[in-house]
């Protein structure tokens, strides 16, 4: 079991998604042109949502082509939400982490291991005494994180939006660990009140903040998909609030939809997989007719 855990792993895949027009998750699942085909009739957004890569100085072949192959395709946006690069070293991969800019751009957020440094004790006993859970003393220097994922084109948001104003698009961006209602609420109010509402965060928490913010959609990682799933159980275990069946896929709070990614990796030390194998998303998202009162792309 261990040794099918460990090789599951590796096995990087994409899954297509379509959100209906009722903002309601489509169970079918679309190949590229079906995405094209369908996306043509109204107006929405192709997305492609990567988290949690975890990338070590030595990372495997395997998982650096996967990147760059699935970067270098035609989308609007590029969201990455969070654990990228799992020590100092691994920066010098940041190429490989969009190979082709988007129409509306390429947007990151930061997670908790971009963050600390996490020996085993903080993750082992800091799960049953949470004042070991973060080290503190030991935060590392995000600043060359930073700079490397802005040389190769994303635009790393922290508690801050950005406004498209030629789509019509409130893009908010929330650090780690998460961001105070009234800072949200004040970088929405920002927008015309018939714009689209996009947020990307790293740890799903206090996700009624985003519905009273008016966020129509969301989206986070972190959760591994629970990285250990039973069948008819679902995940062992969350890492948030989210309860066994909202680990990954396409959840609801109020108004707002939330896609969760499973995540293309976790720690290298505890890097297996059960019934949860590691995925990017490839997601498209329409805009609500009341909305789309702007040059949407498509």
């Amino acid at each position: 079991m261990y040794a099918f855990a460990c090789r599951e792993a590796r096995r990087y895949r994409c899954e297509h998604l379509r959100l209906s027009d009722g903002l309601s998750l489509s169970n079918a699942a679309l190949t590229d042109s079906d995405v094209e085909h369908n996306g043509s009739a109204g107006k929405s957004l192709r997305v492609l949502h990567i988290s949690d890569l975890h990338l070590t100085g030595d990372e495997s072949k395997a998982k650096l082509d996967f990147l760059a192959a699935i970067t270098d395709q035609e989308y609007d946006f590029v969201f990455l939400t969070g654990d990228i690069f799992q020590d100092d070293e691994s920066i010098k991969y940041a190429p490989c982490l969009l190979s082709r800019k988007p129409k509306l751009g390429a947007y990151a957020v930061l997670g908790n291991h971009d963050y600390y440094k996490y020996s085993m004790f903080n993750k082992i006993i800091g799960r049953i005494n949470k004042k070991w859970r973060t080290p503190s003393k030991r935060a590392r220097n995000i600043d060359p994180l930073v700079s490397a994922l802005q040389d190769v084109g994303y635009d790393v948001l922290r508690n801050e939006a950005r406004y498209l104003e030629q789509s019509g698009i409130c893009l908010v961006g929330v650090d780690y660990p998460g961001i105070n209602k009234n800072r949200l609420l004040e970088l929405v109010s920002r927008s015309p009140g018939d714009w689209l509402v996009i947020a990307l965060l790293h740890l799903p928490r206090d996700l009624d903040f985003y519905d009273a913010a008016g966020v129509h959609y969301a989206f986070g990682g972190h959760t591994h998909g629970g990285q250990i799933r039973i069948p008819g159980m679902g995940a062992l275990i969350t890492d948030s609030e989210l309860k066994r069946h909202e680990a990954s896929g396409v959840t609801r709070r109020g108004r707002t939809l939330f896609h969760i990614s499973r995540g293309l990796s976790a720690d290298p030390r505890t890097n297996f997989r059960l019934f949860c194998p590691p995925q990017a998303s490839v997601i498209e998202v329409p805009v609500p007719a009341r909305l789309a009162t702007r040059a949407l792309l498509r």
